[in-house]
C-alpha cells in the first residue's frame, strides 16, 4: 500500500522518506513538502522497516503543525492496525512535560500559564520599581529574556539581557522564581530546564527514555534552541537515529534563543550523517522563487541551495515607491479592489509587515475602505498604549480643563514637582484641577510656576491641528525629554518607545483638529472591535500579520509594506549576522506568495526621506523594471509628464517630452528608486 505514496514523491523527497537508521539532515526550502516527508517516512518505518510505531517520536514547535501531521499520517495509513498509529506527535514542551509528569508529581495544575505569567511579572516590575508595570511591550521584552535566559542553560553567567539593566534583570530572575517555588508552579521554559536536569542527573531515567524514543524525528529543526538540543543529544546518544528536517534559509526566531549554526553544523556534531536537499517548490511561481534565490544567495553563512519552482514564470513583482504612507496604504486599497475584480477573494490575500506597530496606519485605512480584515497576532492598537494615552490626555485637557481624569494623568509628564497629597486635596474642591492646586495643593512658588507654564501650554495647543498638537507636546513641553529620561533611569532601550510616538503623530496627520481626531480614536476602536466580530463570523479577511508569523503559511497574494532601511533590516539590526536574520525574514515573507507579489516601499517616514531596504536591490527589482523599457515606448514621467523613448540602454534613457518639448537623459537607477516613471 505504501508504493502508492512513494510514487507520488521526487528523488529528494523518496530518498528521504526511505532512510532507516542513523542521523539525517533535510534540508527543505519553502514549499518543498516537508510535511509530506515527515509523515511518509513514519509510514515506511513502520510499513516496510517494521518498526514499533510506539518507538516513534514526531516534534514540532506548534500544537498545530503536531495535530496536522499527526492527523495527515492517521488519514493516509488508515490500513495501519490501531497498534501501529502509537506514534508520538507533539511540541518540545508537550513532550518534556509529559517526561517530567512521570518521574514528578506535576499535573496541568502547576503549570504557570501565559497570562498568570505575564500579571507575575507585571507585578515584579511594580513592586521593584523598574520600569512602567502598564508598558506591555516592556513586559513582553523582560519575558522574552527571562526566556533566553533559561534556555542558556550551559552559560548562564554570561547571559546580557536586552530589555532592562542585569542587576534589574537579576532581582526580577530571583523573585519570579521565589513565586514559583512558594506556589509550586511551573512555567513552559521550565519544562525544558527540568527536564535536562532529571535526564543528566537520572541515568536510569535517561535510559527509559532512550529505549522508549528509539527514532527521533524533529520538524522545522532551524527554530531549535540550546536546552532543545542538549535534551534532544541526550536522547539519541547512544543510537543516533536522528531525522531532521529544515532550513538554515528560515531560521528567523534568534529572539527565542533559536540558532541556525545548530542546522549548519549538525554533520559535524553528527558524524556520518546523510544530508538531503528538497529544492522543489511547489507552491509559488518562478518569478516569486527567483527573486527568492537572488536575496538569499547573499547571505554568507548558509547551505548552498537554489529553489527551483514546479510552477509557471506567472505574473512580475510589482514593486511601488509612494510618496507617502498615506499614499501607500490607498494603493494598497486599490490594489485589494483590482484583485476583487480578477477574481481573487479577501482570504486569498495577505498584508505583511516587519513589526505589530506598522499594523495601526494600514488597519485605520481598511477601516475607511471597508476593506474586512483579522490577524493571527492581535492587532496593534497604539491607542491603548500607555504613552499614547499620555499625549491623548493632554489633548483632551486643551479640549476640555475641566477633565480631572485626564489632568491628572500627565500633570507629571513631564514631571512638575505634584506631590500626592496635593493631587488628593485638590481632587476634593470645587474648581478646575489646576486651579484646585493652587488653592488647596499647598505649593511651592517654582511648583506654581510649572502650573502657569502648563496652562499657557494647553491655551497655545487648542489653536493647534492634532499633529501640531502632539509634536509641540513631545518637543516643546518635553514629553520627549520625560521619555529619554525615564528609559536612561530604568535602563530600557527607548527607540521603541520614541517610535510609538512618531507612529502616532504621522496618523494623526489625517484627521484634522484636536476634537476631530479624539472622535477618531473613538470611532477607530468601536470599529476595531465590530471588524473582529464581522470578520471572524464571514471568514472571508485580508490577514494581516509580521513577517514572523507569516512563516509556515502561503497566500495566493502577498503585499509587503514598508521595505524600507531600518524597518527592514531592522535599526537595531547592526552587526553582519543580525543582517542576515533580517534577510532571512524577508525571504520568508516572499516566499509566502503563489501568485502575486506586490512590495511597498514609501518615499518619506514620519515627515523624513526615508531609503529603499537594501534587499530591494539584492532582489534586482529595479533592474527587472529598468530592462522593461524599449526604443520608441511611451512613458510617463511624474515631473517632465508624457515622453517618447529615442534610446534605451542598460543605465540610461534619453526621452523627448512633449510638454517642453525637450530631449532629457533621464538615470534609470535614480527613476526606478523614486517610482518616477511608469
Amino acid at each position: 500500500m505504501i508504493q502508492q505514496y512513494l510514487k507520488q514523491l521526487n528523488p529528494q523527497q523518496l530518498e528521504a522518506v526511505q532512510h532507516f537508521e542513523g542521523p539525517c539532515m533535510v534540508y527543505a526550502g519553502p514549499g518543498s513538502g516537508k510535511t509530506t516527508v515527515i509523515t511518509h517516512r513514519v509510514g515506511y518505518l513502520i510499513d516496510h522497516y517494521k518498526v514499533d510505531a510506539n518507538k516513534i517520536l514526531v516534534i514540532s514547535f506548534t500544537k498545530a503543525a503536531a495535530d496536522e501531521m499527526k492527523s495527515r499520517f492517521e488519514e493516509s495509513y488508515q490500513y495501519f492496525s490501531s497498534s501501529d498509529k502509537n506514534v508520538s506527535f507533539g511540541t518540545f514542551h508537550s513532550t518534556f512535560f509529559k517526561i517530567l509528569r512521570s518521574y514528578y508529581r506535576y499535573n496541568l495544575g502547576n503549570i504557570l500559564d501565559e497570562g498568570e505569567k505575564i500579571g507575575v511579572i507585571k507585578n515584579i516590575v511594580k513592586t521593584l520599581n523598574i520600569g512602567n508595570e502598564l508598558d506591555d511591550d516592556l513586559i513582553k521584552d523582560i519575558i522574552l529574556d527571562v526566556g533566553l535566559f533559561k534556555s542558556n542553560i550551559l552559560d548562564q553567567d554570561n547571559f546580557t539581557p536586552n530589555s532592562i539593566s542585569k542587576e534589574d534583570f537579576e532581582r526580577v530572575v530571583f523573585s519570579y522564581e521565589t513565586y514559583k517555588k512558594d506556589s509550586f508552579k511551573i512555567d513552559f521554559d521550565d519544562m525544558l530546564t527540568k527536564c535536562y536536569q532529571l535526564l543528566v542527573n537520572q541515568p536510569s531515567v535517561l535510559q527509559s527514555i532512550r529505549d522508549a524514543y528509539q527514532y527521533i524525528l524533529i520538524d522545522e529543526f532551524q527554530d531549535i534552541n540550546s536546552i532543545q538540543f542538549e535534551i534532544i543529544k541526550l536522547i539519541v546518544a547512544s543510537r543516533k537515529n536522528l531525522f531532521v528536517v529544515g532550513d538554515d534559509d528560515q531560521s528567523i526566531y534568534s529572539f527565542r534563543g533559536a540558532n541556525p549554526n545548530f542546522i549548519l553544523e549538525f554533520d559535524r556534531i553528527f558524524k556520518n550523517t546523510k544530508k538531503i536537499i528538497l529544492n522543489l517548490n511547489y507552491r509559488s511561481q518562478e518569478i516569486i522563487i527567483d527573486t527568492a534565490n537572488k536575496l538569499i544567495s547573499n547571505n554568507e553563512f548558509r547551505v548552498d541551495k537554489k529553489m527551483i519552482s514546479t510552477k509557471n514564470p506567472g505574473v512580475e513583482i510589482q514593486f511601488s515607491r509612494p510618496k507617502t504612507r498615506e499614499m501607500e496604504n490607498q494603493e494598497v486599497s486599490e490594489v485589494i479592489s483590482t484583485l476583487l475584480e480578477e477574481g481573487y477573494t479577501y482570504r486569498d490575500i495577505a498584508v505583511i509587515y516587519r513589526t505589530n506597530i506598522l499594523s495601526s496606519s494600514i488597519v485605520d485605512s481598511f477601516l475607511d475602505n471597508n476593506i474586512p480584515f483579522i490577524s493571527r497576532d492581535n492587532i496593534y492598537n497604539i491607542y491603548e498604549h500607555w504613552m499614547a494615552k499620555d499625549i491623548v490626555a493632554y489633548l483632551k485637557a486643551t479640549v476640555n480643563l475641566n477633565d480631572r481624569e485626564a489632568l491628572k494623568r500627565i500633570i507629571n509628564r513631564p514631571t512638575r514637582y505634584i506631590t500626592n497629597k496635593a493631587k488628593k486635596d485638590a481632587d476634593e474642591y470645587h474648581k478646575d484641577f489646576i486651579t484646585s492646586l493652587r488653592v488647596k495643593g499647598n505649593l511651592m512658588p517654582y511648583q506654581v510656576t510649572y502650573l502657569d507654564k502648563l496652562e499657557i501650554d494647553l491655551k497655545n495647543l487648542k489653536s493647534m491641528d492634532a499633529k501640531e498638537a502632539i509634536h509641540y507636546i513631545r518637543k516643546d513641553i518635553g514629553y520627549d525629554d520625560y521619555i529619554n529620561n525615564y528609559c536612561l533611569e530604568k535602563g530600557i532601550h527607548g527607540e521603541g518607545l520614541l517610535e510609538i510616538l512618531d507612529e502616532l503623530e504621522d496618523i494623526s496627520l489625517k484627521h484634522g483638529n484636536t476634537m476631530e481626531f479624539l472622535n477618531h480614536i473613538n470611532e477607530f476602536k468601536k470599529s476595531l472591535q465590530e471588524n473582529k466580530r464581522s470578520s471572524y463570523a464571514k471568514g472571508n479577511q485580508v490577514e494581516l500579520l509580521t513577517m514572523h508569523s507569516a512563516k509556515g503559511l502561503e497566500f495566493k497574494v502577498v503585499i509587503i509594506i514598508e521595505a524600507l532601511e531600518e524597518i527592514i533590516p531592522h535599526s537595531k539590526s547592526q552587526d553582519e549576522e543580525s543582517i542576515e536574520e533580517e534577510r532571512r525574514l524577508f525571504y520568508v515573507a516572499i516566499t509566502r506568495a503563489k501568485e502575486r507579489l506586490y512590495i511597498y516601499s514609501p518615499m518619506s517616514k514620519y515627515d523624513k526621506k526615508a531609503d529603499v531596504s537594501r534587499f530591494i536591490g539584492e532582489m534586482e527589482l529595479f533592474k527587472e523594471k529598468l530592462n522593461t523599457f524599449q526604443k520608441g515606448q511611451e512613458i510617463f514621467h511624474k515631473v517632465f509628464g508624457k515622453g517618447l523613448i529615442q534610446k534605451a540602454d542598460k543605465n540610461m534613457l534619453k526621452v523627448w517630452f512633449f510638454k517642453s518639448n525637450e530631449t532629457k537623459d533621464l538615470d534609470l537607477a535614480i527613476c526606478a528608486e523614486n517610482n518616477l516613471i511608469s
